[in-house]
């Protein structure tokens, strides 16, 4: 039997394996402050651009500092730019002296011994009554240019000018009456004798124009201002004109002023928080020529512009007849009469059954904007969207729809009983319109009054 030999096995070399170590880092106190310091700076890196970039905006329509077209706010300009001199002055001195205190008398680290403390003084006459004095000197000589600013805004001067009025030459001290609501503001125009000064809103008589979102002045003249609110407190500022003046329930506020040396549209908005559409609250101030101004007195003197057979239509309406309408303006007619009328007022389609006394049932603010003329205004719904198309000129068919037919899509504004047992509202509510009674009050709307210039139009565009 033959012997078998083994073959000798020869195991394969190992391959060399490359350990990898891991290094792990502790996280320590030091660490996480210096993380966190780095995002805070990040962080605040990213806030101050913003902050800067927001301040770059162009053409703004409420920038405070361009487009100064009245004295007041001139003077106002004026006595910022004397006082923001001084600030940096008073900065720069304060600034430099605590710069210098840091780098000659701080404890540095490496020398610093548990009980070291710098040299303490005590009782220098001299630094106390110069720190003392300065400051005081400085607050007295703004004080003398405060009052006499304040002077200079409250002082009303004495120009009457002549309107034609129903055909009659009336002098008339320019005053306007500004009423403030929720959320939207109202301008009365009182001519002849009527005395308004320091009168409640509610002891007044009827205006002879009463508008709303726009006030209409003549350029040049002065124009008194008779701020005041029906509701809560608002505050008027058309920052080109003038500053701004608080418009306080049950009272008139003190003398106020604007005037526009120019003609052209200056920008204003409340700048007293009134509630949940505070930031939609805008007026706009026209400034018209002389003979524009008259003008425009003229046909807001007249009642609604509808035609002849719109017109025969609303007197078969006020005679109790029963007449079917034959047109879109028609229908709004009727709808206005009867869904409209507790609230709004339009001279010549329902003036025989609107009542003030039922309006004050109905709102918190006990008034409502007059319609009479409301295509002559370029502005609605607080002023935050155009009655006509700024860049096509066209009627704004579409956001007035929308506006009748669900105003809170548009602004908010909570039209719900105040209070349990107070039913009164605040803002547009929604009446439930149909579609053709929409379609009928928008006719109806565009109908009120001729078509503003394209010029107008453009220039008091909102966005």
């Amino acid at each position: 039997m033959a012997a078998s030999t083994a073959k000798p096995t020869t195991r394969a070399p190992k391959k060399a394996t490359k350990r990898t170590h891991r290094i792990v880092t502790k996280s320590t106190p030091l660490t996480s402050f210096m993380s966190s310091s780095q995002n805070l700076r990040r962080s605040g890196l990213a806030l101050l651009t913003a902050l800067v970039l927001s301040a770059c905006a162009s053409d703004a329509e409420l920038d405070t500092r361009a487009d100064l077209a009245g004295p007041e706010a001139q003077q106002i300009e004026s006595f910022m730019n004397v006082m923001l001199w001084i600030s940096y002055v008073v900065f720069a001195i304060v600034m430099g002296i605590t710069l210098y205190a840091w780098k000659n008398f701080r404890i540095r680290t490496y020398d610093y011994e548990e009980g070291d403390w710098p040299e303490q003084i005590h009782g220098n006459d001299k630094l106390e009554y110069t720190w003392t004095a300065v400051p005081a000197i400085v607050l007295a000589i703004i004080a003398v240019f405060t009052v006499s600013l304040h002077q200079k805004l409250n002082d009303q001067d004495t120009n009457p000018i002549t309107v034609e009025v129903a055909g009659e030459a009336v002098s008339w001290e320019p005053q306007i009456v500004v009423v403030g609501h929720q959320w939207w503001w109202e301008f009365q125009y009182h001519f002849g004798d009527t005395d308004i000064d320091q009168e409640r809103i509610e002891n007044l008589p009827v205006a002879d124009i009463t508008t709303a979102t726009q006030m209409v002045i003549p350029k040049g003249q002065e124009i008194e201002l008779e701020v005041t609110s029906r509701d809560v407190i608002h505050s008027f500022w058309i920052p080109s004109l003038n500053g701004k003046r608080d418009a306080v329930p049950g009272r008139q506020s003190a003398p106020w002023k604007i005037e526009a040396e120019e003609a052209g549209v200056y920008f204003g908005q409340c700048t007293e928080f009134c509630g949940l559409s505070h930031s939609r609250m805008r007026m706009q101030v026209v400034a018209l020529e002389p003979a524009d101004f008259q003008t425009w007195v003229t046909a807001q003197m007249e009642p609604a512009s509808l035609s002849a057979e719109d017109l025969a239509y609303v007197d078969s309406l006020v005679a109790g007849d029963s007449v079917q309408a034959e047109n879109v303006v028609q229908t709004g007619i009727s709808t206005f009469r009867s869904k409209c009328s507790s609230c709004h007022l339009m001279e010549g389609v329902n003036d025989d059954e609107w009542s003030a006394e039922v309006v004050a049932e109905q709102l918190v603010a006990g008034a409502a904007p007059d319609l009479t003329h409301f295509a002559s205004r370029t502005t609605f719904a607080g002023g935050i969207l155009n009655v006509w198309d700024p860049e096509t000129g066209d009627f704004n068919t579409n956001h007035l729809a929308q506006w009748l037919r669900n105003p809170e899509s548009l602004k908010a504004n909570f039209a719900k009983p105040a209070t349990d047992g107070d039913n009164r509202m605040r803002g547009m509510p929604n009446l439930g319109l149909t579609t053709e009674e929409v379609d009928g009050l928008v006719a109806l709307l565009q109908a009120t009054s001729p078509k503003p210039s394209d010029t107008l139009i453009a220039e008091t565009g909102v966005e």
